[in-house]
């Protein structure tokens, strides 16, 4: 891995759609991180009883558990109130609000582009992780 990429941290991914879930984890995985994708809520919530990821990236709009939901869950719970969490969503400025009040630390705007994503994560990574890869 050249030195110039991040150093490789675990990523949570939860997002209803296939398609979005599939990119996102090919995107992060090029960049050399280990991913878990979850397609709802109550999924990932399962998988985290096994897998404590440095990040979790999380969609507002999904069926049965919203985002809102899922962060108001990992928040209270003591093993992941400390992870942080990224929204990506194309929810309206409440919404963004209510999840950045809820405990989300930054936004991935959707539709995203995907070269810019990798970006995105990484900066996030650095700046709320406080770890450069070397």
């Amino acid at each position: 891995m050249p030195a110039s990429r991040a150093r490789q941290f675990t990523i949570l991914v939860i997002d209803d759609e296939d398609t979005v879930r599939a990119l996102v984890t090919e995107l992060l995985e090029e960049d050399g991180h280990i991913v878990f994708s979850a397609a709802g809520g109550a999924e990932a919530l399962a998988l985290l009883q096994a897998v404590v990821p440095d990040l979790i990236l999380v969609d507002q709009l999904m069926p049965r558990m919203n985002g809102l939901e899922v962060v108001q869950r990992l928040r209270a719970e003591e093993a992941t109130r400390r992870i942080p969490i990224v929204a990506m969503t194309s929810a309206s400025v409440g919404e963004v609000n209510e999840l950045s009040r809820a405990g989300c630390i930054a936004f991935i705007p959707k539709p995203f582009d995907p070269d810019e994503f990798g970006r995105l994560v990484a900066d996030i990574i650095r700046v709320t992780i406080g770890r450069t890869l070397s």
